[in-house]
C-alpha cells in the first residue's frame, strides 16, 4: 500500500511523460455498456458493467472481443471447433491481483491477452476492416520510434506515460494493455470492446481456418516462450535445457526447444 501511494504521489510530483497516443477510454456516443474485469484492490477483482470504448484517435481500432453467435470453422472437419473470440489470463496477472505492480488504480480493467473482430477504425487505419478477425499484441507500439523502427517494439518509448518508471530504471518499457499506470494505464483486454491505438501496428489479422482458440496464443504466450529460447541460443544435439514451471510458457518452451 504505502509503495503504490508513493508511486502515486511521485507521479503527480513529476507529470506524465507526453505520448504519442491518449490513454482516456472515451465511452461510446451510443451510451453503450460493456462486461468488463475490473481490479478494485489486492485480491478483489469483479467482473462491472463499464462504459463502451470507442475510437478515440485515427489510428485507433474498436475490437469487439465477445462471442456473438458460433459458426463452424470452415477449413478444419470437427464440428465442435468454433469462432468465438476470446481473452485470457496471463500468469503475471498474479502480480496485479497481489497488488505488487505499482501505480493500480482501483476500476482499472485487467488483460493483455486478446483477440476479437473489428469493430470500427479510424480514419488513418490502413490494412483493416471492419469484421476482421485480429490478435493483439499484448504491448502497445507506435511504429515510428527509434525502438520500433529496430525492430524492438517493446522497447517503444512513446507510448507508456509512467515517469515513475522512467525515474526508477531510466528507460520504461512500451505501453501494455490493462497492466497498471506503472505500463501506461491503457484499458485491457478482459472486456467485451477493446480500443487498440496504433492498429496496424498492434493488431495481426488471423488467416481463415485458424481458429481463435489457437490465435490468441500469438497475443503473448507464443511470442515469449519463442523469444526466451531464441535468447538462450540452444543448440540443437549439445545443450542440455532444464525449464522450472510447466505452465503455459514451459511447456511452449519446451516444444520450441
Amino acid at each position: 500500500m504505502a509503495t503504490n501511494v508513493a508511486a502515486k504521489v511521485a507521479e503527480r510530483v513529476m507529470g506524465d511523460i507526453p505520448t504519442s497516443t491518449t490513454q482516456a477510454m472515451y465511452r461510446h456516443p451510443t451510451g453503450e455498456k460493456m462486461k468488463a474485469v475490473v481490479w478494485h484492490g489486492k485480491r478483489d477483482v469483479r467482473v462491472d458493467i463499464v462504459d463502451k470504448p470507442q475510437v478515440v484517435e485515427p489510428t485507433d481500432a474498436l475490437i469487439r472481443v465477445r462471442q456473438r453467435g458460433l459458426r463452424p470453422c470452415r477449413s478444419l472437419t470437427t464440428h465442435s471447433c468454433y469462432q468465438v473470440t476470446g481473452t485470457t489470463i496471463c500468469g503475471s496477472d498474479l502480480h496485479l491481483y497481489q497488488k505488487e505492480i505499482m501505480q493500480l488504480e482501483e476500476g482499472d480493467i485487467l488483460g493483455h491477452e486478446f483477440c476479437g473482430i473489428v469493430e470500427s477504425v479510424g480514419p488513418e487505419v490502413r490494412g483493416l476492416q471492419v469484421g476482421q478477425r485480429v490478435v493483439a499484441s499484448f504491448q502497445i507500439a507506435c511504429g515510428k520510434c527509434e525502438y520500433c523502427k529496430r525492430g524492438l517494439s517493446s522497447m517503444c518509448d512513446t507510448t507508456n506515460k509512467s515517469s515513475v518508471q522512467n525515474a526508477m530504471y531510466g528507460h520504461r518499457f512500451a505501453g501494455l494493455f490493462g497492466y497498471s499506470h506503472f505500463a501506461g494505464g491503457f484499458s485491457g483486454g478482459q472486456s467485451e470492446y477493446v480500443r487498440v491505438p496504433f492498429a496496424e501496428n498492434n493488431l495481426l489479422p488471423i488467416p481463415e481456418g485458424v481458429p481463435d482458440e489457437r490465435a490468441l496464443y500469438l497475443s503473448d504466450i507464443v511470442s515469449t516462450s519463442y523469444h526466451a529460447c531464441k535468447r538462450a541460443h540452444i543448440k540443437r544435439g549439445t545443450d542440455v535445457v532444464g525449464i522450472w514451471g510447466l505452465g503455459p510458457i514451459g511447456l511452449l518452451c519446451a516444444q520450441w526447444c
